[in-house]
């Protein structure tokens, strides 16, 4: 036999699959084989460890050191989306007053360019900032009165349009508060 024929009979070996007259003419070369005698017993020393069974335990406070990461990770995407929620705030208080701007500069038939350049005017033409700052910001509050002034006229108009519809809604308001408090005081009385 050959060493080449031994390897093959090697893997049959550990696999189980050899029979009687293999497995002694294996035998016979391993006694007379160095190199193939060392594979079998390396093989063999291989095939042992994998058949040992070794459980390993998890450290005692596996669990908890675990459970602490999970709960740094559910905070730090807690603050992230937290982070997001106040941008996204900002931007839309920000998106909230332009367009509120544009509005009351539509309605009060005033061009927002217009505005923009007035503020330009006043950093160009006073000389110290604290007056340039001081015309910008009676500007923007001028715009922000124009603003309330508009909300406040549309929100009239509504009420004049639909004044019969508020009525209605207040007296149903009341005759169902008068319903409820009735009932609410009879059946007390009947329960007696």
């Amino acid at each position: 036999m050959n060493c080449d024929t031994s390897k093959d009979l090697m893997m049959k070996y550990f696999d189980g699959e050899m029979d009687e007259a293999e497995e002694k003419q294996f035998r016979e070369h391993l006694k007379t084989c160095s190199g193939c005698r060392d594979e079998f017993s390396c093989m063999e020393a291989i095939f042992a460890s994998l058949d040992e069974k070794v459980e390993i335990e998890p450290p005692d406070d596996f669990e908890a050191r675990v459970m602490d990461k999970v709960a740094l990770i559910e905070k730090q995407r807690r603050e992230r989306s937290a982070k997001r929620i106040v941008w996204l705030y900002n931007l839309a208080t920000m998106l909230s007053i332009i367009l509120l701007l544009i509005f009351v500069a539509d309605i009060k038939d005033v061009s927002i360019f217009s505005a923009f350049e007035r503020i330009g005017e006043y950093f160009g033409s006073f000389s110290t900032v604290t007056a340039a700052i001081s015309g910008a910001v009676k500007d923007l509050l001028g715009l922000l009165a124009n603003a309330l002034s508009a909300v406040a006229d549309i929100s009239f108009s509504i009420v004049r349009s639909y004044y019969y519809a508020f009525i209605v809604l207040i007296l149903a308001v009341l005759a169902i508060q008068r319903l409820i408090h009735y009932v609410g005081t009879h059946t007390g009385e009947e329960a007696e």
